[in-house]
């Protein structure tokens, strides 16, 4: 899997770092920049650019780490100290004399929403055809379908990226990854060969960190424009707003190109469900997934056609893949012969579709929903317009309020969705709106899907929608 490497190597492979103490002839196993993660086998990566914290030093140390490599030296720390003045540079030169294959194909997924189901969907047609995968995102680390860590970030450091990405024992498998605005704009997908780049959809998001909608725009842009390799694919959605512009700048650099929601993969239903893949029409049974989740779909498809998995491989996996944890994840209420609907919508577009998929003239679904503390202020007038709107019943509840003060979110909620009632408590919101379910109807609990907590604070409390629920039904 990896070369193998000593400590003791470092000094030869490094000409211009400064040790100080001693490097051991002990094998390194991994490099990492997380302190949580390390163990007396670990190169702990230290940015001081980025004002690192003394006391998650400490702990590490204490966890048995033996050496970290560094832009700065610290004071006062007993541990062996590699001192560089190219951190980034340095750290890439170890990375690539310790990993010895690269992935056969790798591709990355960005867009507002759909992202998880994307990579989700495109993992199972990969196993169906025995391609090996490893996938990385919102839902943690998978190689081959199995989890093998959790994640962070929906985009890992670039360090965890290179790592997980170059971490196999042959150059046969395909590496998936979530592309987020963040991990884009602050370069965590630099040095990595990026084969193929798709992105879902754009709406509303992340407006706290990059200010204006163009910003955020420019920066999932980046994965085409700077990230995606010369010779390699793009993958768009027709249906965006920003197509034509997306499209300019694909042609600009002489990118291949495959389009899902019209021309190259599309589902059309009139009798019968159909998939149109590059002019062809194929006729789909057994596919229970809702338009949105179609749409998702579409993307992997076209994502699985430039890996060079052949129609009819691809066509035979449909019936059956499954959808990821908490996205439109399904509970049947038999007692009431309703429904139970667990998704992650946090933004408005998404919480807009989730909502939209189970409305017709005569019915609306009911909603249990709140929004994230210390995130995108400016997004929840609009859910609550939106929920407002298509919702028969609202009930507010907490999301994750983190150090944000939670009355005043649900206060904010309330006054863009008047029919809404204040419940704090999220258990006693979903019991609540559970209780009052009638026969046939549908509740949707919005905003946490896979999560299994609850941020207040700086604490994590132990908290599943799916589950807490499922106890409410027994």
């Amino acid at each position: 899997m990896n070369q193998s490497m000593l400590f003791s190597d470092i000094k030869k492979k490094l000409v211009d770092a400064n040790i100080f103490g001693k490097l051991k002839k002990k094998k390194i196993k991994f490099i990492t920049d997380h302190s949580e993660e390390v163990n007396s086998n670990a190169l702990l990566v230290i940015n001081n650019n980025k004002k690192y914290k003394r006391v998650y030093l400490k702990k590490a140390i204490n966890k048995g780490l033996e050496a970290i490599i560094t832009n700065s030296y610290f004071k006062n720390i007993k541990i062996t100290q590699i001192v560089v003045k190219d951190l980034d540079k340095e750290i890439l030169k170890l990375l690539n004399l310790r990993q010895s294959f690269n992935p056969k194909k790798s591709i990355a997924i960005t867009g507002t929403n759909g992202k998880t189901s994307v990579t989700w969907y495109l993992a199972q047609i990969c196993k169906y055809n025995k391609i090996p995968t490893k996938l990385t995102g919102t839902l943690g680390f998978y190689k081959d379908n199995k989890k093998v860590k959790n994640t962070f970030l929906t985009t890992p450091s670039n360090l965890e990226l290179f790592q997980f990405a170059n971490s196999n024992k042959r150059n046969n498998d395909i590496f998936i990854s979530e592309a987020s605005s963040h991990g884009l704009h602050q370069g965590r997908y630099n040095n990595l060969n990026i084969d193929i780049a798709a992105i879902t959809n754009l709406s509303h998001d992340h407006l706290d960190y990059h200010r204006t909608f163009k910003s955020y725009v420019e920066s999932k842009m980046l994965l085409f424009t700077k990230v995606l390799n010369k010779n390699g694919t793009a993958v768009i959605n027709s249906r965006l707003k920003n197509y034509k512009y997306f499209v300019s700048k694909i042609k600009s650099r002489n990118l291949k190109l495959i389009t899902f929601g019209a021309k190259d993969v599309y589902f059309t239903q009139t009798k019968l469900l159909t998939l149109n893949i590059l002019g062809k029409k194929y006729y789909i049974k057994d596919l229970k997934l809702n338009n949105i989740q179609k749409e998702n779909l579409e993307c992997a498809i076209a994502c699985a056609l430039a890996v060079k998995i052949k129609v009819n491989d691809i066509i035979k996996t449909l019936d059956k893949l499954k959808s990821p944890s908490g996205r439109f994840e399904e509970i049947i209420y038999r007692k009431k012969s309703s429904k139970i609907i667990i998704d992650y919508a946090h933004t408005p577009d998404a919480m807009q579709n989730v909502l939209k998929s189970y409305t017709n003239k005569s019915f609306k679904p009911s909603l249990v929903f709140g929004c994230g503390g210390e995130r995108d202020k400016s997004k929840r007038k609009k859910m609550s317009v939106i929920a407002n709107k298509y919702a028969k019943k609202v009930y507010l509840t907490d999301d994750n309020p983190r150090n944000e003060n939670a009355n005043l979110i649900r206060k904010t909620l309330k006054k863009y969705c008047q029919k809404a009632r204040d419940i704090s408590n999220r258990r006693l919101a979903i019991q609540t709106a559970i209780s009052e379910m009638h026969q046939k109807d549908i509740l949707i609990i919005a905003g946490k899907g896979h999560e299994k907590y609850q941020i207040i604070k700086n604490k994590n409390y132990l908290f599943d929608d799916f589950k807490v629920a499922k106890d409410f039904i027994k």
